[in-house]
């Protein structure tokens, strides 16, 4: 008789040892930053002849892209889990039938925007690899940097479904221009990263990155239609929902 577990403990073990080894290179990137993760630096670290890496990862280009997806896929799980918990808090009158209503899809924004904002302290390792690799144009290879963007959209999904939903809500206006909310979700990403890279300038300054977050966040919202008076609503309900995260 064949043994056809046999080749499925196999896969697993492999699966096992590719993820400590992810775990290692993870390691030496918060530690070394993602000129530190080299093929030769990791087996170093893994007690692993150099060659025997190829047979997990066929290059560090590889490497690195499979270390961003898998960071990419947390960031989006973490998002999905943050929008089920604040449907969830949501109360009756904050809700027209199963959507969210204005004020409440306003205040989703905010709850993102809030998640972002305090990525770098919440879940620092996956936001630097991100952060470092926007900045690394030839870590990747095109093919393994292709194979990322499923990964990257589903992240990029969570904040468009929530500009998506304003829009249809009337919370925000319409922009015929835009109508999938795709421009406005890479304004809105690429400013609040721009933001948090505000906590690097040496000379030290005077406004928290946090606070600018805030500020950039209103503006942005009242800019693409929402009132002010609604938009304020909005970052009260969120703000309980900010509250927990701090305490996380």
């Amino acid at each position: 008789m064949i043994d056809t577990a046999a080749p499925d403990r196999r896969g697993r073990k492999r699966a096992a040892r590719r993820d400590v080894l992810l775990d290692l290179a993870d390691d030496l990137v918060a530690e070394s930053g993602v000129d530190g993760l080299t093929m030769t630096a990791l087996a170093e670290r893994a007690d692993y002849a150099p060659a025997s890496l190829y047979t997990y990862f066929a290059s560090r280009s590889e490497l690195l892209a499979t270390l961003q997806e898998r960071a990419l896929r947390h960031l989006a799980a973490v998002g999905e889990a943050h929008l089920r918990s604040w449907d969830a808090d949501l109360t009756g009158a904050e809700r027209t039938a199963a959507t969210p209503g204005p004020v409440a899809a306003l205040a989703r924004l905010w709850g993102f925007a809030d998640v972002f904002l305090s990525a770098p302290e919440q879940h620092p390792r996956e936001f630097a690899l991100q952060q470092q690799l926007l900045i690394s144009a030839d870590a990747e290879d095109p093919p393994d940097a292709a194979r990322v963007v499923p990964a990257a959209l589903a992240v990029l999904d969570i904040p468009r479904r929530l500009l998506a939903d304003a829009v249809e809500c009337g919370s925000l206006a319409r922009d015929a221009s835009d109508p999938e909310q795709m421009v406005r979700t890479l304004t809105w990403i690429a400013a609040m990263n721009g933001t948090l890279l505000t906590d690097r300038v040496r000379t030290g300054l005077a406004v928290p990155s946090r606070v600018i977050g805030e500020s950039l966040v209103a503006a942005l919202l009242v800019g693409w239609g929402a009132r002010p008076d609604l938009n304020e609503d909005a970052r009260l309900i969120s703000l309980r929902w900010a509250n927990r995260l701090e305490e996380s």
